[in-house]
């Protein structure tokens, strides 16, 4: 049997001991889990730019698209099951302990990911890390023969680790193991071993030669009432700009499960369509990741049309079904859209997208603590106050929906 079920939990008010005991296992199964989570998302950083390099120089990879989307969508139609359900299937493992994560659900997104990358799609790599890393947890803490509870706390630092891993933003990855689902258990318990896992990730995929994307610290005018007007204005914006990509998505995967049931062949017209839509705009640069637009939106003004239709290209993408993530699109927009508003608000572009990198991140996933703090460990703490009136605002105007649709 795949998923045998784990050890239940009694009932009963822990000791001192029981505690230390129960920390002391954590530890130990983070700083465990952190080698292979940090050594797996090296790994998939580097084929990532490999694949991207590929697809750069033979543009023409394009056009396969439809293709191998079909192929992926027939892989997990036909082997996938649980694992197709990707981030939503681990939000329920962190309340109920025994629903299961299937352990191949790593290796498939991350080929399927490198697969859409390679033909050009629209898609992140948040999602592809987090999936890569819950699927490991569950064979560990059944061969150590743990509880339900020890599942949830590992399964809580493994998100960490994944995330901090993937962004290079250790913190910041804890604090979302934390905040992502706000129904789990037993939070306040993993902090200190999604902290250990978060760190030693992270150092982990450093050491295997992985260098992250790094930005300029943006020029911090003088914090006054005007500056935080305008703050507050812009947080509205990057809320709003959130909400539009959550509920687009939405509707996509809505019209398309009813208009094409079977899965490969969604995948199919979907990528056909992405592929009409990109060469009706005679422009690459809503391909993949797109961090080099992300890095001219820091040094100068872009145009609107960069948020808006990176916004329709991914939320196309993977609301037809392509796996891949959310985040890094996600930074694409705000970044973008931040620098487009220097069109008409003050300050300098790089304050701007940095603004927006974390404050549309905020808005679609409900997560305004970890964006504040990934905000300092990018961009400086000088950044901070503005980060967290954006983020506040962002949060607060971008809806009860989020785009970790359950």
């Amino acid at each position: 049997m795949m998923f045998s079920k784990l050890k239940t939990t009694r009932q009963y008010k822990p000791s001192f001991f029981s505690a230390l005991q129960f920390q002391g296992i954590g530890i130990g199964i983070g700083m465990l889990l952190s080698i292979p989570i940090g050594s797996s998302a090296a790994f998939f950083l580097w084929a990532l730019e490999e694949v991207t390099k590929i697809r750069m120089a033979y543009s023409y990879l394009l056009y396969g698209l439809p293709f191998a989307g079909m192929g992926m969508g027939y892989l997990y139609y036909r082997w996938g099951k649980h694992a197709n359900s990707g981030n939503a299937v681990i939000r329920k493992s962190l309340v109920d302990a025994q629903t299961p994560i299937p352990m191949h659900m790593g290796p498939m997104v991350l080929g399927s990911t490198l697969v859409a990358h390679l033909f050009g799609a629209s898609v992140g790599r948040e999602g592809t890390a987090l999936q890569m890393a819950a699927a490991m947890v569950r064979p560990v803490v059944r061969f150590l023969n743990l509880s339900e509870k020890h599942y949830r706390m590992a399964l809580t630092a493994a998100i960490a680790g994944g995330f901090g891993a993937v962004f290079g933003t250790p913190w910041a990855g804890l604090v979302f193991a934390l905040e992502w689902n706000k129904k789990q258990p037993l939070r306040a318990q993993a902090l200190l071993p999604a902290c250990i896992t978060a760190l030693l990730s992270d150092r982990i995929c450093t050491a295997w030669g992985i260098s992250h994307s790094s930005f300029p610290a943006p020029q911090i005018p003088e914090f006054t009432v005007t500056y935080i007007g305008w703050m507050l204005a812009a947080g509205v914006l990057f809320g709003l700009l959130a909400r539009s990509f959550v509920l687009l998505q939405m509707v996509v995967r809505k019209v398309a499960t009813t208009w094409i049931p079977f899965p490969p062949l969604r995948l199919f017209w979907g990528g056909v369509l992405f592929v009409m839509m990109v060469s009706i705009l005679h422009t690459d640069r809503y391909l993949g990741l797109g961090l080099p637009i992300i890095q001219e939106a820091f040094s100068e003004t872009l145009s609107w049309e960069d948020p808006f239709w990176k916004l329709v290209l991914t939320a196309l993408v993977l609301g037809v079904g392509f796996k891949g993530g959310e985040v890094t699109p996600l930074f694409f927009m705000g970044a973008t859209m931040g620098s487009a508003l220097t069109l008409v608000f003050p300050y300098s572009p790089g304050l701007w997208a940095a603004v927006g990198w974390v404050a549309v991140f905020a808005g679609a996933t409900h997560t305004p603590l970890a964006c504040i703090v990934m905000a300092a460990e990018l961009f400086g703490p000088e950044v901070l106050p503005a980060a967290a009136i954006a983020c506040a605002v962002a949060y607060g105007t971008s809806g009860r929906k989020t785009v970790y649709a359950e």
